[in-house]
């Protein structure tokens, strides 16, 4: 509630249109990094709600000049730029996502992993949410594993994010090498899931399906965290994906996502030279229209003001502070 009423403050003082004049007046792209989209609740990593996401389109549609990332440098419309990219590929976004956007007339950017949408299991982060996300407080305060000394210290949503979030990063920022014995620590416990309270992921043909209208770009083949993964790695895994994109969706590869944001210099060089035309990347900062390599808000809202704030770069609350300079008038930079 204490979040409701503080975006909805915000709104009223008029930061949403500060920041669009920001963004107006630096010629930036926004580019939104999106997940989920769920009626379904998860406290350890929530979904957007569809009716949170199409306020969000509602906003942008009105204020943006929104695009896939090969349409983005054909505007001419005198509006900022923006592009609404999802990774990972989950079903939620054939059931949700796309109706919505159809719904304005707007084409996104989905990034799919293909060992998920042949298995049908979303990443192994995804599945222990799944599990934290249905198991009692007593059961998870259980876990062992060395080096991980947190609690779950209630069970509200704010403590559930909290410990989702310093577990997961606990797990994805090592080599798979290094994890794949913590992770074997816990996959027991998780194999207990139904299949059916697992988050389900796109098919292969959804994906196609979905490629007649939207974008369609890699996630990695296996989705690790690249700048923990030697160079050779790195470079059969996305090999990996071409094959994939091309013998099994028979699509063009030309958008490729970096997993959890994580890289090295070297490997956005080798895509580049391996004609990849455009480099996702999370800084939480905004994109320059032209570029080769975008930055990305990680976007999340509860609410309809906070979708909007979220769409013009909002990311913290010492960027309205830094922002926000209601004496004199003018755009903030």
């Amino acid at each position: 509630m204490i979040k409701a009423v503080y975006f909805k403050l915000l709104r009223i003082l008029g930061q949403d249109r500060r920041m669009l004049a920001r963004v107006r007046a630096e010629n930036s792209l926004v580019v939104l990094n999106l997940h989920r989209i769920s009626p379904e609740p998860n406290a350890f990593w929530a979904p957007m709600h569809p009716r949170v996401f199409e306020d969000l389109l509602l906003f942008v549609s009105e204020h943006f000049f929104v695009s896939t990332f090969a349409q983005s440098g054909a505007n001419t419309t005198g509006r900022p730029g923006l592009v609404l990219s999802f990774d990972d590929g989950y079903a939620d976004f054939v059931e949700y996502a796309v109706p919505l956007a159809a719904r304005y007339g707007l084409r996104l950017n989905q990034n799919i992993i293909p060992t998920c949408a042949e298995s049908g299991l979303p990443p192994w982060n995804i599945q222990l949410y799944d599990f934290l996300n249905q198991a009692p407080r007593a059961l998870i305060n259980e876990v062992r594993l060395p080096g991980f000394d947190h609690k779950l210290e209630g069970s509200d949503a704010a403590s559930k994010a909290r410990f989702g979030g310093a577990l997961s990063r606990f797990l994805k920022n090592r080599p798979r090498a290094e994890r794949a014995p913590l992770w074997s620590l816990l996959r027991p416990l998780v194999d207990q899931l139904p299949r059916s309270a697992i988050t389900k992921m796109m098919t292969p043909a959804q994906i196609r399906e979905v490629a007649r209208t939207h974008e369609i770009g890699a996630h990695s083949f296996e989705h690790e965290s690249m700048e923990f993964e030697s160079n050779e790695y790195f470079q059969q895994d996305f090999q990996r994906c071409r094959d994939y994109f091309r013998d099994v969706l028979q699509l063009p590869l030309s958008v490729y996502a970096f997993p959890n944001g994580s890289h090295r210099v070297e490997q956005v060089e080798y895509l580049e030279r391996s004609g990849i035309e455009h480099v996702l990347l999370i800084k939480n900062t905004y994109a320059r229209p032209g570029s080769r390599r975008y930055a990305r808000f990680i976007t999340y809202a509860d609410s309809r003001s906070e979708a909007r704030l979220r769409a013009t770069g909002y990311t913290r609350p010492l960027d309205v502070l830094k922002s926000w300079r209601p004496w004199s008038g003018a755009a903030p930079t």
